[in-house]
């Protein structure tokens, strides 16, 4: 299991707290400021929502410190004020942050540890999910890292996928409904569309052209009749999953794990989309981009 010393930390305090248990105080030190790019395993510690635990000097109860913290990533160029609750004087400390680390490429603020963990997630998903990288076009560094933050940010999905993040973690639901959800987070993100049967793009490409992996064109004829959400095509090569394919001649990114259509109308030359599509309706089955 990752831990870390305190003392691997950019910076920690010895902070007082109220234990829950005992109903006594105790002291403990907590980090206030660490760099990932420097102690990687704060990331799974994060992930497993065990970072910044104190223990009880009384009765031994553990329990998150609860307290605010600099998350940094210094090879992102990223820097993450991490506010367990919203401060008072939210604009105040926002501004004074502002100013004192404006000089960062990526400068964000969290309001809650979700959008952290979510951020976390992402991150590791992008970097291991080989199909995944060659169906993105959300870019990659920065400009990926701020598709993220606005998604993390902004989308009504994040209430959701905190209530199943709570359920999983904290209770006795299982993950599934989880990993659900994060796969949908992934399509909106990549703003995927299901897969057209006759294989051409909206822009009337050839998406066979880069259904590939390990540099050959995968074939596609003996999976057709198959495919659906839940149905996988594996790389008879490196036996990666594959799940989709983007268009070589405008970017675009289809999945059959949002269902499929018969066919997509061509775009007209203004450039407006022509969505529609005779849609195969598909049984609900658990779908997850992440499936490696």
């Amino acid at each position: 299991m990752p831990t870390i010393n305190i003392n691997q930390a950019e910076a920690y305090s010895q902070e007082t707290f109220h234990c829950g248990s005992c109903d006594r105080e105790f002291q403990a030190k907590v980090i206030t400021w660490v760099d990932v790019s420097r102690t990687p395993q704060v990331k799974q510690l994060l992930l497993r929502w065990e970072f910044n635990l104190v223990r009880c000097t009384h009765c031994g109860c553990r329990n998150p410190a609860d307290t605010p913290f600099f998350y940094e990533d210094f090879q992102e160029g990223l820097l993450v004020a991490v506010f367990p609750r919203i401060p008072e004087s939210r604009g105040v400390v926002e501004a004074s942050i502002r100013q004192k680390y404006g000089y960062y490429p990526i400068l964000e603020y969290f309001y809650d540890l979700t959008q952290l963990w979510t951020l976390l997630y992402l991150q590791e998903h992008y970097r291991t999910n080989k199909n995944l990288l060659s169906l993105s076009r959300i870019g990659r560094g920065e400009a990926r890292t701020l598709k993220f933050l606005k998604f993390l940010k902004e989308d009504p999905m994040m209430i959701d996928i905190r209530e199943k993040l709570t359920e999983s973690i904290f209770g006795d639901a299982t993950d599934d409904g989880l990993m659900e959800l994060l796969s949908r987070a992934i399509y909106t993100l990549e703003e995927m569309l299901p897969w057209p049967m006759d294989r051409r793009c909206v822009c009337g490409g050839d998406l066979t052209k880069e259904f590939k992996c390990c540099g050959k064109s995968v074939v596609l004829d003996d999976h057709d009749s198959l495919l659906s959400r839940h149905y996988v095509i594996y790389c008879p090569n490196c036996s990666e999953s594959l799940a989709g394919a983007s268009c070589e001649s405008c970017g675009r990114v289809y999945t059959w794990k949002l269902g499929t259509v018969a066919a997509y109308k061509q775009e007209k030359r203004s450039g407006k989309k022509q969505l529609t599509g005779r849609t195969e309706k598909r049984p609900e089955m658990k779908s997850d981009l992440a499936d490696r």
